[in-house]
């Protein structure tokens, strides 16, 4: 599947890359009708072939701009009327031309097909109602605990059945009234909770007495991180947690637990949820920290508890909470900004519980007291809301969520229930008859490598699904379309599933034209790009021939162009000791010793010791050496300094200014530019033909009208 995503998205470049018009990403939407007095809606672009009206024109702006037409300028829309209507006359162009049923081109669109229609059918079955789900759970935020009973060994029934007996046990005593924050602790947490006395004690004694563990002693939750918070996970949203978990979480209303263990790839959970409520995008806070060290004792935290209080009093008192952050928060990184932390939420920039809590517990622009985490105590102010984001600014990131963490996984699913739909049978007997004939240590790069399967043997069938079956000879072609594929035993199963996914891709997009009418304006948006790119290829690119004296008369008539900047010649000293750069550049100031016999015997960067590490011309920032020397009189040399694991020593040689580049060393360029002020001139000539021959005539009148009355419309409504 990646490979054929990457597919899609290269043919995408390729085809957008190859007409600028084509804006695939949008696909057609809904557009509101404008109708003209006669109930029609006005034409903006007419021709004596066809008529553009606003309707089309308004579609065709969303696909390629992805934005509504009249959140832009009434000068950027009548632009884009120019550019779209030398569109439609360069397309009915080419189809004049029988462009339009072209056999290579009809060939390449069905490749196009082939390639993109089963990741649309994915998007259309999977992806986009999986985002929708994803987005209506966000718009929720849940504070959920759990009890976990890890699994160590899926493959280990033992291990598996006392992990779901555990859990079984855990469901047990909730339904018997018991917390779950006491069953989420193993009996000796308990102890120590109640009484760490007693319990250090009895630890003790048993010690003395050599007496074993309690094999029946309740362990508790594995989830070592949530047990000192009651098993809770703090505040979370969806896409943040795996899946067979946030499912649970999801189906239960506050103050509800699950009814049996819930199974993911950690082990067995038992999920209560505390409470759910409407997610914010986050709050914006400031606040002031006392911090404390992190093995302080309970009985010496009063010192920077009484810190805190004092702060907290002057602000009561007037002081401005930004200038006590200032002067008095150990959180360096906010106290310079008066202790703005900007905004916090619970997915992207998380705190610890306590802050977290006291943080959306306040009102907007209300402050706490004090309060402690484990970086010691707080003072928060909250400042404001930041609004949860709408489906449309969160699409792609859903998307992005998505395919990472569970498309694979749908997919998976989607392509195995479709394949159980249309019978699938593989039949392994003649796989290993295949197995049996080839050797297995070679690949299909090998000419005989399928010599020894016999003729009645590649109408054997591999697999059957849908009435139709995949043959040897099927998979012998394939392989030889293959060169290189190795003949082990493992590839040839995983080629074999892969060619299984293909065929029930095949069945899943037959119809995917009738089924969604964007994916036949997307190929039909690509048949165009192919032809246009095919047409501006003959009459602009194509008329263009290398000549040698039309570039010199190029050349002449635009020498300005063709300059070298500024630049230097330099030499350098370049090793690898710190030390002994020192030591040279001391001996080049202070004895006067030729820079360039000590160039010649000391520098060690390759091919430069034999020309005394002369480099010649260089512009500004062609490399380091250039920027560090550039500013550098003539003979003047440079302190040693830091350069690609070495040190180098540069000597200004001469500046050599402004010059103008002969022909030959401007060659390129000139080529360059010439081509392309060509190929202008010729595809102006071209359209301005094309606007003649169909008697173009742009409506700007009528797109005036329209920006107007939408105008008015807007006004009226807010």
């Amino acid at each position: 599947m990646v490979t054929l995503r990457n597919s899609f998205q290269q043919a995408t470049s390729c085809v957008v890359a190859a007409f600028l018009f084509l804006g695939l990403a949008g696909g057609v939407s809904a557009q509101k009708k404008h109708a003209s007095a006669t109930g029609a809606s006005p034409v903006l672009i007419k021709t004596n072939k066809e008529n553009v009206t606003l309707d089309e024109f308004e579609k065709a702006y969303k696909r390629m701009n992805d934005k509504d037409p009249y959140a832009s300028s009434l000068d950027s829309l009548k632009d884009f009327l120019v550019i779209y209507g030398d569109y439609r006359l360069k397309l009915m162009d080419a189809k004049a031309q029988g462009l339009d049923k072209d056999e290579k081109i009809i060939k390449e669109m069905d490749g196009y097909r082939k390639l993109l229609a089963g990741p649309f059918v994915l998007d259309k079955l999977l992806t986009e109602p999986a985002i929708e789900k994803m987005y209506e759970r966000r718009r929720y935020e849940v504070n959920a605990a759990h009890f976990l009973a890890q699994v160590h060994n899926w493959n280990n029934p033992k291990d598996t059945l006392q992990a779901y007996t555990r859990a079984m046990t855990a469901l047990q005593r909730l339904r018997g009234g018991e917390p779950l924050a006491m069953i989420v602790m193993s009996d000796r947490q308990r102890k120590w909770a109640e009484s760490p006395a007693k319990a250090r004690r009895e630890e003790m004694q048993q010690a003395g007495k050599n007496a074993p563990a309690d094999s029946n002693a309740w362990q508790g939750s594995d989830d070592r991180n949530s047990i000192n918070l009651g098993g809770s996970l703090g505040w979370f949203t969806g896409g943040m947690t795996i899946r067979p978990f946030e499912d649970a979480v999801y189906s239960l209303q506050p103050g509800e637990y699950v009814q049996y263990p819930v199974r993911t790839k950690f082990g067995y959970h038992v999920v209560y949820l505390i409470d759910k409520r409407l997610r914010l995008g986050g709050i914006k806070v400031h606040h002031i920290l006392v911090s404390m060290p992190r093995n302080v004792k309970d009985e010496d935290t009063l010192k920077y508890y009484q810190k805190a209080d004092s702060l907290l009093h002057a602000i009561k008192a007037g002081a401005k909470f930004e200038t006590v952050a200032v002067e008095s928060s150990d959180d360096k990184g906010s106290s310079g900004n008066g202790g703005d932390l900007g905004a916090i939420d619970h997915e992207q920039k998380r705190t610890e519980p306590a802050f977290d809590d006291a943080a959306y517990m306040l009102k907007d622009g209300e402050m706490s007291g004090i309060i402690r985490t484990s970086k010691g105590y707080h003072i928060i102010r909250r400042d404001g809301i930041i609004p949860a984001k709408s489906f449309a600014e969160e699409k792609d990131f859903l998307k992005k969520l998505y395919k990472q963490y569970y498309f694979n996984e749908d997919r998976d699913k989607l392509l195995a229930a479709t394949s159980k739909q249309l019978n699938l049978h593989v039949d392994s007997s003649s796989i290993n008859i295949f197995m049996s004939r080839v050797d297995s240590s070679r690949t299909s790069v090998d000419s005989n490598w399928a010599a020894k399967i016999t003729p009645g043997e590649l109408h054997l069938p591999i697999y059957t699904m849908g009435g139709a079956s995949w043959y040897i000879s099927s998979l012998v072609d394939s392989l030889n379309s293959q060169k290189g594929y190795p003949l082990a035993r493992n590839q040839i199963n995983d080629f074999v599933t892969r060619q299984i996914d293909e065929d029930v891709m095949n069945y899943l997009s037959k119809d995917v034209e009738t089924k969604y009418p964007e994916f036949d304006q997307i190929m039909a948006d690509y048949k165009n790009g192919i032809m246009l790119f095919e047409l501006e290829n003959r009459k602009v690119w194509g008329a263009i021939k290398p000549d040698s004296l039309a570039e010199l008369k190029f050349y002449n008539e635009h020498k300005t162009r063709f300059m070298w900047p500024e630049r230097i010649d330099v030499s350098e000293i370049y090793v690898l000791s710190d030390t002994l750069a020192k030591s040279l550049y001391k001996r080049i100031r202070d004895n006067g010793e030729n820079f360039d016999s000590l160039a010649a015997k000391y520098t060690e960067r390759p091919g430069y010791k034999e020309k005394a590490g002369h480099w010649g011309l260089l512009i500004k920032d062609e490399n380091e050496l250039s920027r560090k020397s550039f500013s550098l009189a003539v003979d003047d040399v440079c302190q040693p300094f830091s350069n690609q694991a070495g040190y180098s020593i540069v000597k200004m040689n001469r500046r050599v200014p402004l010059t103008q580049k002969s022909f030959q060393e401007a060659r390129q360029e000139v080529a360059s530019q010439y081509q392309d002020e060509m190929s202008n001139e010729l595809r102006l000539k071209w359209v301005e033909e094309l606007r003649t021959k169909y008697k173009r005539d742009i409506n700007n009148a009528a797109l005036e009208a329209a920006v107007k009355a939408h105008s008015a419309a807007n006004a009226q409504t807010n």
